[in-house]
């Protein structure tokens, strides 16, 4: 079956044991809850750890507006950045705003953490970790037990370092790899 928004708000509803519904837009206490947050709680996410799959590169040029000071070209996140991994340069870089200021020389290189909005495209160890959040932030409003919320930030912030250790193990950096290179 397809990853769906539903599926992941449904999964995040069973963990408290609260009716599944057929639609992020259902007028019930648990539909309401859901489509209060889900599209902040994925972006938060997202932005949390830098996923596998949610990395983009490209390359994007100076903005026509310069820094007033200290920096001497200005570029413009991309539209669906989310966050900044890297400015290939080797030049000082700073981000203010939506922008990254720089004294690069245009065009720059960046790897940033785009906001991935098709489901079907999440990690399986994301759509656990975003049902696991989405239960947290809504168990209080469900359930009324601050006992229960406090059990489900838990299993979040349980789940979520060992899905960071899983996706991080995907892509060793140099260091890494030389270092278990030297251990075989």
């Amino acid at each position: 079956m397809a990853t769906t928004f539903v599926s992941i708000a449904n999964r995040a509803i069973t963990y408290l044991g609260g009716e599944v519904i057929s639609d992020l837009a259902d007028d019930t206490k648990e539909g309401r809850a859901v489509n209060r947050l889900y599209e902040q709680t994925r972006d938060a996410l997202l932005r949390d750890h830098a996923w596998n799959f949610s990395i983009k590169r490209v390359q994007i040029a100076a903005s026509t507006t310069s820094p007033v000071f200290e920096y001497t070209n200005a570029f413009t996140w991309p539209a669906d950045c989310l966050r900044i991994i890297e400015a290939d340069t080797s030049e000082e870089w700073a981000v203010e705003g939506r922008t990254i200021v720089t004294d690069a020389s245009p065009p720059l290189d960046i790897v940033y953490v785009h906001q991935v909005t098709d489901p079907t495209l999440f990690d399986a160890k994301f759509v656990e970790a975003y049902a696991l959040r989405i239960a947290a932030d809504i168990a209080f409003d469900l359930t009324g037990s601050q006992a229960a919320a406090t059990v489900a930030e838990q299993k979040f912030t349980q789940f979520m370092n060992e899905a960071k250790t899983v996706d991080g193990q995907e892509s060793l950096s140099a260091v890494e790899r030389t270092w278990l290179d030297a251990r075989a």
